[in-house]
Parts: C-alpha cells; structure tokens; sequence
C-alpha cells in the first residue's frame, strides 16, 4: 500500500498564526495525546502504525519543499519516503487537491496496483487507520470488484451551517454505498451531516483516471481544486463505500480551528522554522 499526504496548499486562512505564510500549515504544532509536535507527524504517526505500507508520498510546492523535506528526513521511520513537488510557488499559483492527486499518481510505478491511502495534511484525528483498512479490504473481497472508501463523521444538527460551509457532504444509499458528494453545498441545500473528512483509499484503477478527469475539468476551477468532484467522478467507475468514525476530529484550516490544537504553553502563534522538530 502507499500512502500519500497532500500538502501543497498555501493556507490562505492561516496566515495569521504562520507568520503571513513563512511557516507550512502541516508544520504548525498542535498538542494531542501528551505530544506537541508538527500536525505532518501525527499524520506520520498514523502512518507507522498501518501494516504494509511501502511508501509514504507526500506532495508539496516548490516554495515549502525544502522546509517539508527536512522535517520528514527527521522523522524517525524506515518506510521509504518520497516528496515530489506540483511545481507551484505561490498562492496565486496554487494548484488545487486533484492536481495534487495527479502529481502524486505520477510518483507511483506505473505497474504497482497498491490500494492508495490518500489524507490531507491539516487534520488531526484519533481512530485507528487499520480498521480502515480492514474494513476496505473486507468489503473489496466481498464484491470481488475493485472499490474506493471514503472516512465520514456525522455531525449533529448544531454544527449544521459549519459543515455546510467547510465540508463535502455524503450522500449515502444501500449499505452504506456513497450517491453522490456536495461539495460545500450551503445551508439551503444541505441534505444529509454526513461529512466527508477527507481521507481516502483508492483503487490504482480509479486513480489512475485522474489524468482524464483533470483533462476533461482543467477549465472548470471548482472541479479542478476540490477533491469532492473527483470522488464523484470515480462513482461512477466502481463502487464507493463510506467508513463513519467517532471521536476526535480537526480540519485545522482556520485560526479558530487551530486555537483548539495550538500548544498551551506556546506563546507564539506560529511555528520557529528554525527550531529543531
């Protein structure tokens, strides 16, 4: 299995607590489970804990390369790590998740068929990746046909309108088999608080048609960016299943959502780049 991390965002909202962009989002500490570390190594974390997986591929840009690369050289795994670039330096050259999506599938040899893990880079959660897993595999041999999964929470009708700002939102049929997914839809078309929360397992098949979807959407700026257009689009080819969790979850997108991962005995906001990880 490979896992990839996207990280080639800029985190426009964030540039209060990164020092107006001079910091990667990914490399912003949080404080969790009696750690305080960069968000990428919790990540990583996770990532140790699953059972095969080969390679880790994590996608940035050029302008947070060589911060992203250091700090994963210094992470202590022997999974073998590759960090490739969507060749952007900037905000205002900002690729989007699917090119990203893209950028990685191109790292991968075009004979491996390893199932893909894919999960953004600012988000913290505590569940346990395995089960995951086991739950796609289980599924897979069970249809006997190639399949996708996505990770989904449901929300409670408090949090309403800040899932329909900020969320993809699943549309779920028969056991548990994903419809369709709105991406932000808004308060007044909002149908389900079933959220997608951005961490996926992919068939190669299915990811492999990225290269066509990003041809096809390359014009269209909300299909070429969003992650949620994709996962409609791979609906379409093989069945896509949703695996809901409880517990903790972030998507430290915000400084508000920050505020509630930022470490208590930190008085800066933002992360020193030059103090050792």
């Amino acid at each position: 299995m490979k896992a990839v991390i996207l990280a080639g965002g800029y985190a426009n909202r964030l540039r209060s607590v990164t020092n107006n962009g001079e910091i990667a989002k990914t490399l912003l500490p949080i404080e969790a489970e009696g750690k305080c570390q960069p968000i990428l190594y919790f990540l990583l974390d996770k990532i140790k804990d699953l059972k095969n997986v080969d390679e880790i591929i994590v996608v940035v840009n050029d302008m947070y390369y060589s911060q992203i690369k250091e700090a994963c050289k210094k992470y202590k795994i022997k999974t073998k790590f590759t960090i490739v670039s969507d060749g952007s330096n900037g905000p205002d050259e900002a690729k989007g998740a699917n090119f990203a999506i893209l950028t990685a599938n191109k790292a991968i040899s075009k004979e491996s068929q390893d199932t893909i893990l894919v999960m953004a880079s600012d988000n913290y959660f505590q569940f346990d990746l395995n089960k995951f897993v086991d739950k796609y595999n289980e599924i897979s041999s069970s249809v006997c046909e190639p399949i996708n999964m996505v990770i989904s929470k449901v929300y409670p009708d408090s949090a309403r309108e800040f899932i329909a700002k900020n969320f993809g939102i699943l549309n779920i049929g028969y056991d548990k088999q994903i419809i369709s997914l709105d991406e932000k839809p808004g308060i007044e078309n909002l149908k389900t608080n079933n959220v997608s929360l951005a961490l996926y397992l992919f068939n190669r098949l299915d990811l492999n048609k990225i290269v066509e979807y990003m041809q096809q959407n390359n014009n269209d700026k909300k299909k070429r960016d969003s992650l949620g257009y994709f996962i409609n689009y791979t609906i379409h080819n093989s069945p896509t299943y949703t695996y809901e969790i409880d517990g903790e979850f972030y998507d430290i997108g915000t400084p508000e959502e920050y505020q509630k991962m930022k470490p208590k005995h930190t008085t800066n906001d933002i992360y020193n780049k030059n103090t050792e990880i």
